[in-house]
């Protein structure tokens, strides 16, 4: 079965970096496939590179310390919830590095009610990052104190929001 790349999934390079794709891309002059990915860490860049290259077989002569086959795996983000994003990780870098699986489940919600059930199905696994995160993806303001208060005030902005949502096509 041929590996085939579509626009969300996610992977993992080979040195243990979390992408996730943005696009599949054309050049208009050669009609060469590009893949568009970003980073999910970090400052969470964008890059691009041939397709056959980001589907390409590790060097292992260049990298013989490398167990993967492939450059980029496809990975289940629920089983990345489990092997690399618990917040209890040991070193900080890991914490910063590591993509948040319940904020990009709250990123594929679309209305504001969908996000306030999503949020309160989690409600025991929120910190204050997470609040803190999708509050300025929103560009909302949650003040600092207790979670349980910013977890209130969040709530609060999403009801605000989804008052003044409309279903209709106009």
């Amino acid at each position: 079965m041929e590996r085939q790349i579509c626009q969300g999934q996610i992977y993992r390079h080979f040195k243990n970096k979390l992408y996730q794709i943005v696009a599949i891309a054309y050049h208009s002059e050669t009609k060469e496939k590009y893949v568009v990915y970003q980073a999910l860490y970090g400052d969470f860049k964008t890059y691009i590179r041939p397709y056959d290259m980001f589907m390409s077989e590790v060097d292992h002569e260049k990298y013989p310390e490398v167990t993967d086959k492939y450059r980029f795996t496809l990975v289940n983000p629920d089983e990345e919830l489990e092997e690399s994003c618990i917040p209890h990780k040991t070193t900080k870098e890991a914490e910063e590095s590591a993509v948040n699986p319940y904020l990009m489940a709250f990123f594929d919600k679309e209305t504001s009610k969908d996000k306030i059930e999503y949020l309160n199905t989690i409600r025991d696994k929120i910190d204050d990052r997470l609040i803190s995160d999708i509050a300025a993806s929103m560009d909302l303001t949650v003040e600092d104190g207790d979670i349980d208060d910013r977890f209130i005030s969040l709530i609060n902005c999403l009801k605000t929001m989804a008052h003044f949502e409309c279903g209709r096509l106009r």
